[in-house]
């Protein structure tokens, strides 16, 4: 896998096909390679998730893991202390989600577009965990009010943004802000590098992770 940026433009996201192909192609090398490029994302928002839950081992409720990949995300958040939750895993790529189910950490799992509406009923998740998925989605997609329907009211969304695609999505933010739909920004983590130990990345692309509770 080559390991420079395969987000596209920043605002821009990636075509589905594109992404799709990507990460099957990827497929069987993913969790090696992030892993030996120093990736802890996935770690990092699942403890996050698990800060904000009154007592993980004993939560029961539904989890999202919007953009699970091959479950290293989900294998993360049962290791955070979420033994209990129902989590459903949704990704793209068929061949992820084939690695993901044989981790055994989801209770369901989804083949779905995050660009387009989400196939959950309004209110039906407690938490939403989004790693590193969205550098390959426009904001113009509507994924954030997306996670926002389908969180219950006092439910957490936690997700990360690297600093290059920040500003775009920031604007929507905003907008979403002003018109009431914005949920309370809970935490807010400094800039840290995305991918410390892959030579294109390094200190060059860095990351924020920030975790909203859904108020109305």
């Amino acid at each position: 896998m080559a390991a420079g940026d395969v987000g596209g433009e920043a605002g821009k996201g990636m075509a589905p096909e594109e992404a799709r192909a990507l990460y099957d192609d990827w497929g069987d090398g993913y969790t090696t390679s992030v892993e030996s490029w120093g990736y802890t994302m996935p770690h990092e928002i699942a403890a996050a998730l698990a800060s904000l839950a009154d007592d993980a081992p004993s939560f029961s409720g539904k989890i999202l893991d919007a953009g699970a990949g091959d479950g290293l995300s989900g294998r993360e958040l049962r290791a955070a202390g979420f033994k209990n939750a129902d989590i459903t895993g949704a990704d793209l790529s068929p061949k992820l989600l084939e690695i993901a189910a044989s981790r055994s950490v989801y209770d369901q799992l989804k083949q779905l577009d995050l660009s387009q509406r989400l196939p959950f009923e309004s209110e039906s998740f407690d938490m939403v965990s989004c790693v590193g998925t969205l550098t390959y989605l426009a904001p113009s997609s509507g994924v954030l009010a997306e996670f926002v329907r389908v969180t219950k009211p006092g439910g957490h969304i936690c997700y990360n943004i690297r600093t290059d695609h920040k500003l775009a999505w920031l604007e929507t933010e905003k907008a979403m802000v002003s018109n009431g739909s914005w949920p309370q920004l809970l935490t807010e983590t400094e800039p840290r590098p995305y991918l410390p130990n892959n030579p294109d990345y390094a200190d060059k692309v860095l990351t924020v992770i920030s975790c909203y509770r859904k108020t109305v």
